[in-house]
């Protein structure tokens, strides 16, 4: 059941990088991607000493995202097994 509940939350941490968040600021264009927190920065600068397309990885919000869905499905699947053992009246 665990290895369940790390799959799932594995596959929707993946899934919540489809949402793009917009950061940008004057000068410099900066997407975010994933939910709730971004872990996946896309940027392009028009600014000269900035480099002109950017890619960042925050392997510390992809931990805490993953631990976040993780943790939902946790609750998701007791609640499910705690109803399903319940005595039908």
């Amino acid at each position: 059941m665990i290895a369940l509940i790390l799959v799932f939350g594995f596959v929707i941490t993946l899934i919540s990088g489809l949402h793009e968040q917009n950061l940008s600021k004057i000068g410099h264009s900066l997407f975010g991607y994933g939910l709730p927190l971004n872990w996946y920065r896309r940027g392009r600068s028009v600014v000269y000493p900035l480099p002109p397309e950017s890619h960042i990885y925050f392997l510390e919000n992809f931990a805490l995202d993953f631990a976040f869905w993780s943790i939902i499905v946790a609750v998701l699947v007791v609640a499910v097994f705690k109803l399903l053992k319940e005595p039908v009246l």
